[in-house]
């Protein structure tokens, strides 16, 4: 179900896009420049009985250590890995609603209006209006929203195709959520205490990464 409208003014996306490194690999080409930390959040993989599993923990039970910016296809090819009965690899591009909705209690976010981009290659392409973002200039359309209601339950943000946007801000930018077209993580720029917070959030499966690293392609 569709919990964003289409949002008309784009200079609510030109500070954020206009940010972005847009001929560079490294994480300021899909979060902006300038946060306190930068953490990489990992989509989960899905059970078939409806439940999750962090990556993490797929590592740990097999004696494999994990890292920031491990990639789930190395993972999933090492000779030592043994996968969970029934699972599904986490998905590229779109965030696992769990991962959504454990992100925004730990981002504290109020009721306010929030913004929202989601690339057109997803089927929004009837969205007005259309904005470039880094990397490769590609085109987003804009939403707008909120992340908890009025009784101060979460709202996992949802297009009206169904997606969880690519892109997620307040107005003034303290925080941002980005992501690669066909990433299975998440990349968030904020303050030191909300990466305090999602980082130590147990069902996150979320590194600190550092705002010079290269991005490697989530695509193998």
């Amino acid at each position: 179900m569709c919990s964003l409208h289409h949002e008309v003014d784009r200079r609510v996306a030109e500070p954020l896009a206009a940010s972005l490194d847009r001929i560079g690999h490294l994480v300021t080409s899909v979060v902006p420049p300038g946060y306190e930390r930068y953490v990489r959040v990992l989509n989960p993989v899905a059970i078939d009985d409806g439940s999750v599993i962090r990556w993490s923990d797929i590592m740990e039970r097999n004696g494999l250590e994990p890292s920031p910016w491990m990639q789930w296809d190395e993972l999933k090819a090492h000779p030592d890995a043994v996968l969970p009965a029934g699972n599904a690899e986490p998905a590229m591009g779109d965030p696992h609603p769990s991962l959504a909705g454990a992100l925004i209690r730990e981002l504290h976010v109020d009721e306010g209006r929030h913004y929202f981009a989601s690339w057109t290659g997803y089927a929004e392409g009837s969205a007005p209006p259309i904005i470039e973002f880094s990397p490769s200039r590609r085109e987003m359309a804009l939403y707008s929203g909120v992340l908890i209601d009025a009784e101060g339950s979460v709202v996992v943000p949802t297009t009206d195709t169904g997606r969880v946007p690519t892109y997620w801000w307040p107005g003034d930018l303290q925080w941002c959520v980005g992501q690669d077209l066909y990433a299975r993580s998440l990349i968030v720029g904020c303050d030191l205490p909300t990466a305090g917070r999602i980082l130590a959030a147990e069902d996150l499966d979320s590194h600190l990464i550092r705002e010079s690293d290269m991005v490697p392609s989530e695509d193998f």
